[in-house]
């Protein structure tokens, strides 16, 4: 076997975790030296039941065939020393053993962020959210978070709008699984326009205590880390922690004092955070030169005076369409006319039955 197979091989072995591999490699000094090692060898460094795992995997040709199927179903593999492991993991103390991945890893001589943040996101954060993966992904910045619901999709979502978009996904299970499933569009879309990373064996299943773990390598691979909706035990504080320890830049959009949502990143701010009000406040602390006249949508609306009247009721919490009629003083059936069409002319959506937001 060549030396990759050797470590796919110990990368799979049930019950040999970072710890005990450590231990095996410290013992035998390579992965090929491990295979080839005697039970009564191995018995100095772990238990029977570890020896058992080993020993029972340990068939050179299932081993190869195993790689092969699984190269064939497009999923590539790579290990610490290896040329296509990323340099930025080898800053971080706990760098993953290895890495299976979809589509391509993230480009080191490019910026990238983090976007992390609630899980159970307001309308408005996965606002924010979408807004702020869309224009970073305007601007050539990598986008990286964890497929998860709440901000992370909506992040990626957003920078899977822009063209030649690089966005990419740390999953906390085997990178053959879709977790959650109903995420399966974005995670094919983003295999073809960046990647989808795991440090698990294919066929990991999604189990809880993965995923703070995978945190720290969303948190390495990025340049910065920006929150969005983190509540107070929030786990994007985890990815936030990770960055702190490692060196990296921290952004934090904030909230209304009070709200919960927000206590997380409000304390980040405190705590030192960039405050973020909009994407030039990430694109200076990185250093990279910013056109305020990028995005479409921060071009001057040119819009009727009713519209205008309209549009200026409106914001980010979605508002019933009876609501606007009383804030804008018109008809319910003219403001309802307005409103089709200024969706038509996307400058609003409709979220949920008569109820209206601005669309950034």
């Amino acid at each position: 076997m060549e030396h990759i197979h050797y470590v796919y091989w110990l990368s799979c072995v049930n019950g040999i975790g970072s710890v005990k591999r450590g231990r095996l490699l410290k013992y035998f000094g390579s992965e090929e030296e491990i295979f080839k090692a005697s039970k009564d060898m191995l018995s100095k460094v772990i238990s029977i039941k570890d020896i058992e795992s080993l020993l029972s995997c340990r068939n050179k040709d299932v081993i190869e065939e195993n790689y092969g199927k699984m190269t064939s179903k497009g999923i590539k593999f790579t290990y610490k020393g290896y040329d296509t492991y990323p340099e930025k993991l080898y800053e971080i103390y706990d760098a993953p053993y290895c890495l299976y991945y979809k589509g391509i890893l993230p480009d080191n001589n490019k910026k990238t962020v983090a976007v992390v943040g609630a899980r159970n996101v307001s309308y408005s954060g996965s606002v924010i959210a979408k807004k702020m993966g869309r224009e970073l992904a305007e601007n050539g910045v990598q986008v990286i978070s964890g497929l998860a619901r709440g901000v992370d999709i909506s992040a990626q979502k957003g920078a899977l709008t822009i063209a030649g978009n690089k966005t990419f996904a740390v999953m906390g299970c085997g990178i053959d699984i879709c977790y959650p499933k109903q995420h399966i569009e974005a995670y094919m879309l983003i295999q073809e326009s960046g990647g989808i990373i795991s440090e698990y064996p294919i066929g990991v299943p999604p189990i809880a205590g993965n995923f703070p773990m995978r945190n720290r390598i969303i948190s390495a691979l990025s340049d910065g880390i920006l929150v969005i909706e983190a509540g107070e035990k929030s786990g994007s504080l985890i990815t936030a922690e990770y960055g702190i320890n490692q060196g990296k830049d921290i952004f934090a959009i904030p909230g209304e004092i009070g709200n919960k949502l927000y206590c997380g990143s409000n304390r980040l701010i405190k705590e030192g955070a960039a405050l973020v009000t909009d994407i030039s406040d990430i694109m200076d602390a990185l250093g990279i030169f910013y056109d305020c006249n990028i995005s479409e949508h921060k071009q001057k609306l040119c819009l009727e005076r009713n519209h205008k009247i309209v549009y200026s009721s409106l914001g980010l919490e979605p508002a019933h369409v009876s609501e606007i009629a009383v804030r804008s003083g018109f008809s319910i059936k003219q403001t309802m006319e307005i409103l089709i069409d200024l969706e038509l002319k996307q400058y609003i959506c409709m979220v949920g039955n008569n109820y209206y937001a601005v669309k950034l």
